[in-house]
C-alpha cells in the first residue's frame, strides 16, 4: 500500500509538471511525459525490458483526454475543417496501428532511441527552421495526404506522443493555415488516444514484470495520478506563457529538448 501511495504522488507531481510544460510552451504534453517515465518508472521496480513500452502505453491514454477538450474549443471556434480531417484521420488511424503492432517487438533501447532522435528533430526545428520550411503551397491531398498523415501516426505510436508536435509545423508546411493546422493537431490526438492505448493493452496483455494496477502496458496507477494534475495545470502554464517572451520560450524549449535528448542518449551508451 505504501508504494502504490508514493507512486500517486510522485506522479501526481510529474502530472503537474508535464501539465505546466505542455501549457507554457504550446506542446503535446507526450513529449514532456516520456523524459518523465523513463527517469520515474525505475524508481518504482519497473523493468528495463518493458519501460518505454508502459512509458508509451501510458503516455498515450493520457492523449485523449487533452485531445477532446481541445477539439470541442476548435470545433466550437469554426477551426476544424472536417472534410478534410476525416481522410487525414484514416491516415492517421493505419500509421496508429502499424506503430502499435510493431512497439511490441522494439526494445527500450530501440524505442528510446527513436524518442530522443524524435526530440532532437523537434528541437532543431523549432530552434532554427520554424516557420521557414514550405513542402508546398497547397494543402496535402489524395495518395500524399495518406501518406503523411500515416507516418505521423506511426511514429506518434511509436514515440508514445499525440501527433500534434508533429501535425501542425507539417500543415503549415504545407501552407495549411495556422488555426485549422492546431484544429486539426488537436483532433489528431482523438484518434491516436483512442486507438494506441488500445493496442497498447492488448499487446502487453499477457507480458509479465508490468507494474500493479496495469492493463498490459498502460499503468492505471499513473492514469489516475497524473491526469487531474495535468488538467489542473495546462492552464496556468498558458497563462504564463502569455506573460514571457516567445522568443525567450522557444529558446528555452530548444534547449530544454536538447538536454534531454543528449541525457537519454548518455543512458543508452553508458
Amino acid at each position: 500500500m505504501e508504494e502504490i501511495v508514493q507512486r500517486i504522488g510522485a506522479f501526481a507531481l510529474a502530472g503537474l509538471a508535464s501539465g505546466f510544460s505542455s501549457g507554457l510552451f504550446g506542446i503535446g504534453g507526450g513529449i514532456v511525459r516520456i523524459p518523465i517515465f523513463v527517469y520515474l518508472l525505475p524508481l518504482f521496480g519497473v523493468p528495463s525490458p518493458v519501460l518505454m513500452h508502459v512509458a508509451v502505453g501510458t503516455s498515450m491514454a493520457l492523449v485523449l483526454p487533452s485531445a477532446l477538450a481541445s477539439t470541442r474549443k476548435q470545433v466550437a471556434f469554426g477551426n476544424l475543417d472536417l472534410a478534410f480531417f476525416r481522410t487525414w484521420a484514416l491516415g492517421i488511424f493505419v500509421g496508429v496501428l502499424i506503430g502499435t503492432a510493431v512497439v511490441p517487438f522494439a526494445s527500450t533501447e530501440i524505442l528510446q532511441a527513436i524518442f530522443a532522435a524524435f526530440m532532437m528533430t523537434v528541437g532543431a526545428y523549432e530552434g532554427f527552421f520554424k516557420d521557414r520550411v514550405v513542402i508546398a503551397k497547397a494543402a496535402p491531398r489524395g495518395g500524399v495526404k495518406l501518406a503523411v498523415a500515416a507516418a505521423i501516426g506511426w511514429l506518434a505510436a511509436m514515440t508514445g506522443t499525440g501527433g500534434g508536435t508533429m501535425t501542425g509545423p507539417v500543415l503549415q508546411a504545407f501552407s495549411v493555415r495556422l488555426q485549422s493546422a492546431i484544429a486539426i493537431a488537436s483532433a489528431t490526438g482523438l484518434v491516436t488516444g483512442t486507438v494506441a492505448p488500445i493496442g497498447a493493452i492488448i499487446s502487453g496483455w499477457h507480458v509479465r514484470d508490468l507494474p500493479a494496477y496495469s492493463l498490459g502496458y498502460v499503468d492505471l496507477a499513473i492514469f489516475i495520478a497524473m491526469m487531474p494534475t495535468i488538467l489542473i495545470a495546462a492552464p496556468i502554464g498558458v497563462r504564463a506563457g502569455h506573460s514571457l517572451s516567445e522568443m525567450w520560450l522557444r529558446r528555452v524549449y530548444t534547449v530544454l529538448l536538447f538536454v534531454i535528448a543528449a541525457d537519454l542518449v548518455r543512458k543508452l551508451v553508458s
